[in-house]
């Protein structure tokens, strides 16, 4: 009798786990409320994959998608909320499965004090099409990449930071001076104040007006509820400090063939 595992996830991880598992003859549940590739899909450049020339994140999603298709894996558009021994929860229904994988992510961590409007977003997709103002809060990889992703497809781009300390990679750093990205180190946003179709943004040194607000300030591990000892918990939902695509690709290979080595 063949075993079926849930994969819960379906970023870098979820999808390398997923596609080494049915490679091993083990049946599949993917699931994924957003879109396939997680925060790749945010990226405007991923340069760090060594097997792979320098793309855009979008476009690797895509990559992604195609192998699950090639694969005759399909996804269960559903949001797992729990794991209870063998049963998967979402908000739709339950799903009976030998063992699960917990490929989730993160999430942002959130500023609710700036989030006074709907275009206040933690994800560049999250931001509207047809924006042509865009700031962003952060000095990490991701505020950068945003910053530039941004301002590359024509919008107006002010990046603030609370120090003056840049926690990005120097190579976004540097992007994004040259882009033109307006940037606006040591100096906090204070408040968020929605006016008419504009976002007013007040730091301790001026007044701006953006159409968004990209707050990028860290993130942390998305984990289901898990009442189970038949799981593992991979990639970047792991909360370890390091968090790269092509580690979380590692991490599920590594641990589809583990899970295929075991006695059920």
């Amino acid at each position: 009798m063949k075993k079926m595992v849930g994969v819960i996830g379906a970023g870098p991880a979820g999808v390398a786990s997923s596609i080494m598992l049915k490679r091993y003859g083990i049946d599949v549940l993917l699931f994924e409320r957003r879109n396939v590739g997680g925060l790749l899909n945010n990226a405007w450049r991923v340069e760090n994959i060594p097997f792979l020339q320098p793309s855009a994140g979008e476009d690797l999603c895509h990559k992604l998608k195609d192998h699950l298709s090639r694969n005759g894996i399909e996804l269960i558009r559903e949001d797992a909320t729990a794991i209870h021994d063998r049963t998967i929860l979402t908000t739709k229904a339950s799903y009976v499965v030998d063992y699960s994988v917990v490929a989730t992510g993160t999430m942002p961590k959130r500023l609710p004090a700036l989030e006074t409007d709907a275009k206040v977003v933690y994800e560049f997709r999250d931001i509207p099409d047809g924006t042509c103002a865009v700031a962003v809060y952060g000095a990490g990889d991701m505020a950068f990449d945003g910053a530039i992703r941004a301002k590359l497809t024509g919008r107006k781009t002010m990046l603030f930071a609370r120090s003056k300390s840049v926690r990005a990679i120097d190579a976004l750093r540097v992007s994004a001076e040259k882009t033109g990205v307006e940037l606006h180190m040591a100096e906090p946003i204070l408040r968020v104040d929605a006016i008419d179709s504009l976002l007013m943004i007040t730091t301790p040194q001026d007044v701006y007006y953006a159409e968004v607000l990209l707050v990028c300030i860290g993130r942390e591990p998305a984990l289901p509820t898990i009442d189970s000892q038949r799981y593992e918990i991979i990639g970047d939902a792991r909360g370890e400090i390091y968090r790269q695509a092509s580690i979380a690709v590692g991490d599920g290979i590594r641990t589809a063939m583990r899970i295929a080595s075991q006695r059920w």
